[in-house]
């Protein structure tokens, strides 16, 4: 063979070997371009997905956050919410069925109620829809101290409307009331030393929480009296009977009773609802008071009738010299509701379970709309 074929041979070799190495290369390039498209393909998918858990994540903490009352805090008179209370829930329960339980609750209300010696009302009505009903609501009742959350109200109001602030300093009057601020019975300052300063916050915390006396006292004189209250506050809410008006009616144990400081359920629930509403427009401005009202040292009433958790911002009252026994509550439940339920039987346990069963029928009531 002659050198020159073999060059040939030998160039067509390495012509082909090129032409492989070329092929291998681009075959190569073309993995690589399918491993990168894959892999980018692939975190592409996985971030997508974490972003969707993240906002899920993010909307079921929304929606827990809003749909609770905030944290409250007993020790702490200022502690204010971060939140507002979310709108209410939407029931499936259609309208008739609605109505059929509630006139069945309220049949069975009266019952209950009607198999008791002594003299009962209640009225519940519901934040939401303004869904209510009442059992002699419009009596006469010894208000007690369940009138205090009028009055607390009156002041956040006040306050609220920049007429004062909440840091104003009062010093407490030791001689009796009405010409000074001391009342026996409930409450510390009664052995407070005369002269002893409190803002207005620290005496609205301590009438609420543990409904004392001359605290009470104090807020109203802040106020210019009881009369300025009755006509500010409580007659252009509600005045079926008149706080500060003479009535006349039959107690509970026959006998012929008139006086001022007589109130009903309706007026009573209608000054709770009304603070949950002002509470609902100016969470800021009223979330003091709101807390006051869930951490009373009063645990009878109506939040003994619902589930352990559920927030109840309420007022007690009772006045063994009439054999009363109250309480005004706002519960936080399926459906935000008022119920106030006032009972006059010269027992204080008897009445404090009878608010208690009453209680408990409205809050199941409630709660069978949102049942499974």
């Amino acid at each position: 063979m002659k050198r020159s074929d073999l060059h040939h041979i030998s160039d067509a070799r390495n012509h082909r070997q090129h032409r492989q190495n070329r092929l291998i290369a681009v075959l190569c390039i073309f993995i690589c371009v399918i491993c990168v498209i894959t892999i980018f393909m692939l975190i592409k998918d996985i971030v997508a997905k974490n972003l969707q858990n993240s906002t899920a994540a993010t909307e079921t903490s929304d929606t827990i956050e809003s749909s609770v009352l905030p944290s409250v805090d007993p020790t702490n008179s200022s502690s204010t919410p971060t939140v507002t209370v979310s709108p209410e829930p939407t029931t499936t329960v259609p309208g008739a069925d609605r109505e059929a339980g509630l006139a069945a609750l309220k049949a069975s209300i009266v019952t209950y109620l009607e198999s008791k010696n002594g003299r009962y009302s209640v009225y519940y009505v519901n934040a939401g829809n303004g869904e209510a009903f009442g059992y002699n609501e419009a009596e006469p009742m010894v208000a007690a101290s369940s009138i205090k959350i009028a009055y607390n109200t009156y002041l956040y109001q006040q306050a609220a409307n920049g007429i004062f602030t909440m840091d104003e300093v009062m010093k407490y009057n030791a001689a009796p009331y009405p010409e000074g601020d001391l009342e026996t019975g409930t409450g510390i300052i009664q052995t407070a030393a005369n002269g002893t300063e409190y803002t207005l916050s620290e005496l609205s915390k301590l009438s609420i929480t543990i409904s004392d006396n001359c605290a009470t006292n104090m807020v109203l004189r802040y106020l210019g009296g009881i009369d300025a209250v009755n006509d500010g506050y409580m007659v252009p809410v509600s005045a079926i009977v008149n706080y500060r008006s003479s009535v006349s009616y039959t107690d509970y144990l026959g006998a012929e009773q008139s006086g001022r400081h007589r109130t009903s359920a309706q007026d009573l629930a209608l000054y709770a609802k009304n603070l949950y509403d002002l509470y609902q427009a100016s969470p800021e401005a009223y979330a003091p008071l709101m807390n006051n009202l869930q951490t009373t040292e009063y645990a009878w009433g109506i939040p003994a009738g619902v589930a352990p958790g559920v927030v109840v911002a309420h007022k007690v009252g009772f006045n063994p010299s009439y054999g009363a026994n109250n309480d005004i509550g706002i519960v936080y439940a399926d459906e935000t509701y008022v119920l106030c339920v006032m009972t006059e039987s010269g027992s204080d346990s008897e009445a404090q379970e009878i608010i208690k069963e009453v209680s408990r029928m409205v809050y199941e009531y409630i709660g069978s709309l949102y049942a499974a």
